[in-house]
């Protein structure tokens, strides 16, 4: 979903963090929980304005979302109050079942647009690994997916799949003040084309541009888009 934002430039990740949070939180474990089922960029320049994308896997959050964030809403942003002048709307969706029918590819190339983390307690690393990487998406198709949908049989226990380029930087952020490590750019990740484990890669894949990768993907980390041609 793309909302826009009337808000000045300088607008911190936790503020934005704050206001989506309490669209969806319904209770304090919510909030505090490991596994969220949105995410949120940074605020960034749109056609006619200051927009901030919110990726939602949970499907029952989509009607919370159309209704706290609709037009004439009242947020506050660190001491900025403003008025959204329009709700959201949708920029893509593809379905659960969609992802089900992917299954056609043994290499993919991931932009990282904000910084790539992952956390261990209070340190992080931005390496960007596939295990990390696709461990992430995993965890989030077994939190959110519905059902009928099933499990990803992804088993990474043997590094089926590798890195075979790299195009990217390091960037260090302050979050709650904590020093956070993460990569910006690009990767390129492949397997055996005749693995049996590239369909469910291309299925976790699938579902990245939607639930971003790693830690802080509320807080505007791990956005990440599927490239081709690379």
């Amino acid at each position: 979903m793309l909302l826009p934002v009337p808000a000045p430039e300088a607008v911190r990740l936790e503020h934005l963090h704050a206001v989506v949070s309490r669209w969806f939180d319904r209770t304090t474990a919510d909030h505090h929980g490991n596994a969220k089922g949105y995410t949120v960029s940074p605020l960034r320049d749109g056609e006619h304005g200051p927009v901030v994308e919110i990726g939602i896997i949970d499907d029952p959050l989509t009607d919370s979302l159309l209704t706290r964030a609709a037009p004439g809403t009242r947020v506050r942003l660190g001491r900025t109050v403003l008025t959204l002048p329009e709700g959201p709307r949708q920029l893509a969706a593809t379905p659960w079942t969609g992802l089900l029918q992917r299954g056609g590819r043994h290499a993919w190339c991931l932009r990282f647009d904000t910084p790539l983390t992952f956390r261990r307690g209070n340190r992080f690393t931005p390496l960007p690994a596939p295990t990390p990487i696709l461990g992430s998406l995993r965890a989030t198709w077994r939190n959110f997916a519905p059902a009928s949908v099933g499990d990803l049989d992804l088993d990474l226990s043997r590094d089926p799949v590798w890195v075979t380029d790299i195009d990217g930087t390091n960037e260090v952020c302050k979050v709650n003040g904590l020093t956070v490590s993460g990569f910006v750019g690009r990767v390129r990740i492949a397997c055996d084309a005749a693995d049996p484990i590239a369909r469910s890669v291309d299925q976790a894949i699938g579902l990245a541009p939607f639930s971003g990768v790693g830690a802080y993907t509320t807080r505007g980390f791990g956005v990440t888009r599927i490239e081709s041609g690379w």
